[in-house]
């Protein structure tokens, strides 16, 4: 069985007690980060690895992955490249994006996408065999009501023997933490966080607004709002295939987004920032309609939305920032688990 204990047990159940915890301890994640290039390994040689389960992207601390997952069966795979072996079936990890679903718990698919980040991180260290401390998030809002469910949930099958691109791996998930997301993508920040923050972490289903007044969250002012990317993306494709005749592929549409070199014709990809700057508008309209005052507070837009954002956004405001790393969330977990279990 995992050892789930609650780690915010002295402080209280939600979001400020998580925050109130995190400011009581010292900078465990940093030091370690300095020791440990791979990954944060304990004293007693069990490892933490984070990992944020997008609907469109697995982040780890150091790797990136679409999180589409497709079920072989007994027949193996041509090339080894993102396949993944477990229970008596080859699966393939990586290759395209999921379908969104209500949850992540509903089925195996999390588990199997949990197995392949940590088989990255694992194969980066040069380990196969390891006790890990997993560290997984939630949405803002819906921390405190799925928290148990997402552990008992990889409670059920905590020992993990698998094969993830022909090399074979040894797992015991022995602790699972829960953090909130975007909270975390700014957690080792905290402590220089002296005045009032707004942090928006516009995710691939949801996005997550969290208000943060002198390092703290103040919960009764933080919401998820059901508008995200890969919404976003489909009225894009509809709208594109409208004015221009053409179904343009999602993957296409992200790479002018990125800036990463897509070959649709210019007048394409004018079209598509002219239509992803409106869905920008429409999002900041929205906090300002929830009482937001985007014209003095701080904004932090973190993760892959902050790269949206900086483009799309208010982008000539001095009090708004944009924490790019897509990886932000991922390393919030991996620093917020560290930060507990020193606590301990």
């Amino acid at each position: 069985m995992i050892h789930n204990d609650d780690p915010c047990a002295s402080y209280g159940t939600g979001i400020f007690a998580f925050a109130e915890q995190i400011l009581c301890v010292g900078n465990y994640y940093n030091d370690k980060r300095k020791e440990e290039e791979n990954m944060i390994k304990l004293e007693d040689e069990k490892c933490i690895i984070g990992f944020d389960d997008g609907y469109q992207l697995g982040k780890t601390a150091n790797f990136i992955f679409d999180n589409g997952v497709h079920r072989l069966g007994a027949v193996e795979p041509t090339l080894k490249e993102n396949s993944l072996f477990y229970d008596g079936e080859f699966f393939k990890v990586g290759e395209g994006r999921s379908a969104i679903t209500e949850d992540k718990i509903s089925d195996d698919t999390a588990r199997l996408r949990t197995m392949v980040a940590i088989a990255m991180e694992l194969r980066k260290a040069g380990v196969q065999k390891a006790d890990i401390i997993l560290a997984v998030g939630l949405p803002f809002s819906n921390y405190g009501r799925d928290k148990l469910k997402l552990i008992d949930y990889y409670d059920q099958q905590n020992t993990l023997e698998f094969s993830y691109e022909g090399e074979d791996y040894s797992v015991t998930i022995v602790k699972v933490i829960v953090c909130p997301q975007c909270y975390s993508a700014i957690a080792s920040r905290l402590g220089n966080m002296k005045d009032d923050y707004l942090i928006v972490d516009i995710g691939s289903k949801t996005t997550d607004v969290v208000y943060v007044r002198n390092g703290l969250p103040i919960e009764s002012k933080s919401i998820t709002i059901e508008k995200a990317m890969v919404k976003w993306i489909k009225e894009i494709q509809r709208d594109m295939k409208i004015q221009t005749g053409k179904d343009i592929p999602e993957h296409e549409i992200m790479k002018v987004m990125l800036k990463e070199g897509s070959n649709l014709p210019s007048v394409y990809a004018e079209l598509i920032h002219g239509m992803m700057r409106g869905k920008i508008h429409s999002l900041e309209l929205e906090l300002s309609e929830r009482g937001y005052s985007l014209d003095y507070i701080n904004i932090i837009y973190v993760g892959g939305g902050a790269l949206m954002a900086r483009e799309h956004a208010g982008k000539f405001r001095n009090h708004t920032a944009y924490d790019c790393d897509l990886c932000a969330n991922a390393k919030g977990y991996e620093f917020l688990a560290g930060q507990m279990l020193e606590r301990r």
